[in-house]
C-alpha cells in the first residue's frame, strides 16, 4: 500500500476509534396553558355536589342504620343484640308456616286441626235492599276499591262485596293477635311461678320500641308492664310497640299464622312486625268477621276472656270511621286500621231496636285519600238505618 494511502487509513481508523455519541439536547418548550371554560367547571361542580348530596341523603343514613347503628348500640351502650335461635335451629319452620305458591299453602293441613273449634257463619240470604244501596254508594267513589261484609244475627242475612279478597290489614291485624293471646291464656291460666298470664309483667326495652301509632314509644325504657295493660293499649290506642310485645307473648308470627291456618282462617297472615306501612300483613273481610262471630263461642274463648276482649274493643279511641256513621245510642265494639293505602274498621254493632250485626269495611285508596273515611262512615250509616228500621229483615 502506498505511503499516502496508509497514512489516510491510519488517520481514519484512529478517528473512528475515538468517536463519542452525545445525547441530543432536549429543549423544553413551554406551552401556553389553556384557559379553563367556566361553564364546564360549573357543570362539574353541580354534578359532584348533587352526587354527594344524594349519597348523604339516601345511602349514608341507610348504611348507618343497617350496619353502624347496631354496632354503636352494642359496643357503646353495652346492649346485647339477640338473635332468634329458631331461625337457625329450626329453619324448616319458615317453610312449614309460610311457604306458598300463587297464594296457596304448599303443605296439607295437620291432623290436629282446630277447625271444629271455630263456628262458621251460616248465611240465610242477602240484605238485598241494603246491599244495592251500598253498591250504588261505591259507584260514587271510583278511586276506591272496597270490601264489605255484614251479617245480621236475628235473620242470618248478609252483605258480601269482595269479602274474600285479600286486603292489607293495617292495625286490624291486632285482632287475630289479641284472640290468639287469649286462647293461650285460656289454655294455661298460670305459668310456672303460679302467676296469672294476664298479670304477667313484660320488659319494655329498646328492642320493643317502634314508631307509628301509640304513646308507649315515648315512655321510659327498661320498665315492666303487665300483659293486660299492653293488650289493652294495643286495641284502645292501637299501640305498635305494645303490639310487638303481645305478638311475641302469643308465640310470634309463625305461631299466630299457624294457629289461624289451623282454624281455617288461611287469609289472615302476619308477615311483618308493626308498623307495617307497606301493607304486607293480609286479611279478608269475611275471615275477620268469622273471628268476631266466635267471640261468643265458649269452645273458642272462655267467658272471662270474652268479657275482657269486649271491654278493650268498646274503648277504641278512633271514632272517625264506623262509629261516626252511628247514632249515640248505638253500641260498637271494634278495631280500626289505617295506613297510607288502606283504611278499615271491623266490629259488632248493637242497634237501638235490639238488633245486632257484624260489619267489616276495608278500603284500598290512593295514598292518604280522606274520601275513604267518608265512604266508610256512609256505609255504616246506611247499614245501621236499614237494620234498625227492619229493612230486608223479616
Amino acid at each position: 500500500m502506498p505511503l499516502q494511502q496508509r497514512k489516510e487509513f491510519c488517520n481514519y481508523a484512529d478517528e473512528y476509534s475515538n468517536v463519542r455519541v452525545y445525547p441530543k439536547r432536549v429543549v423544553k418548550i413551554k406551552k401556553k396553558a389553556k384557559k379553563k371554560n367556566p361553564f364546564v367547571s360549573f357543570i362539574r361542580f353541580c354534578f359532584v355536589s348533587a352526587f354527594l348530596t344524594s349519597f348523604s341523603y339516601f345511602a349514608a343514613p341507610e348504611m348507618y342504620a343497617k350496619y353502624f347503628e347496631p354496632l354503636f348500640l352494642n359496643r357503646i351502650l353495652n346492649k346485647e343484640i339477640q338473635a332468634d335461635m329458631k331461625d337457625y335451629t329450626s329453619v324448616y319452620l319458615n317453610y312449614l308456616n309460610n311457604s306458598e305458591l300463587f297464594g296457596q299453602n304448599l303443605l296439607v293441613e295437620t291432623n290436629h286441626s282446630d277447625k271444629n273449634i271455630l263456628n262458621s257463619i251460616v248465611e240465610n240470604g242477602e240484605l238485598t235492599t241494603t246491599k244495592k244501596m251500598v253498591e250504588d254508594l261505591l259507584k260514587k267513589y271510583p278511586k276506591m276499591h272496597a270490601s264489605v261484609y255484614v251479617w245480621e244475627y236475628s235473620s242470618a242475612k248478609s252483605i258480601s262485596i269482595n269479602s274474600d279478597e285479600l286486603f292489607s290489614a293495617a292495625s286490624i291485624i291486632k285482632l287475630p293477635i289479641l284472640f290468639e293471646l287469649f286462647r293461650k291464656i285460656d289454655r294455661c291460666e298460670k305459668d310456672e311461678t303460679n302467676t296469672t298470664l294476664l298479670s304477667k309483667n313484660l320488659l319494655y326495652d329498646y328492642k320493643n320500641q317502634t314508631s307509628g301509632s301509640g304513646d308507649l314509644q315515648y315512655s321510659p325504657l327498661n320498665k315492666y308492664h303487665s300483659v293486660d295493660y299492653l293488650a289493652k293499649i294495643m286495641i284502645t290506642h292501637s299501640d305498635n310497640s305494645a303490639t310487638n310485645m303481645i305478638l311475641e307473648e302469643a308465640g310470634g308470627k309463625l305461631a299466630v299464622n299457624s294457629a289461624m291456618r289451623s282454624l281455617g282462617l288461611d287469609k289472615i297472615k302476619i308477615e311483618e312486625r308493626l308498623p307495617d306501612l307497606e301493607g304486607k300483613n293480609k286479611i279478608s273481610a269475611r275471615q275477620i268477621a268469622t273471628l268476631l262471630y266466635n267471640l261468643d263461642n265458649p269452645k273458642f274463648l272462655s267467658q272471662k276472656s270474652k268479657i275482657t276482649i269486649k271491654e278493650y274493643m268498646a274503648n277504641v279511641k278512633n271514632r272517625s270511621l264506623l262509629q261516626a256513621g252511628l247514632p249515640e245510642e248505638a253500641i260498637l265494639i271494634h278495631k280500626t286500621g289505617d295506613i297510607g293505602t288502606m283504611l278499615g274498621d271491623a266490629g259488632v254493632v248493637y242497634a237501638q231496636n235490639g238488633k245486632k250485626y257484624i260489619i267489616v269495611t276495608l278500603v284500598k285508596r290512593p295514598y292518604n285519600d280522606y274520601s275513604a273515611r267518608d265512604l266508610i262512615q256512609k256505609i255504616s250509616e246506611i247499614v245501621y238505618k236499614n237494620i234498625n228500621n227492619g229493612v230486608d229483615i223479616q
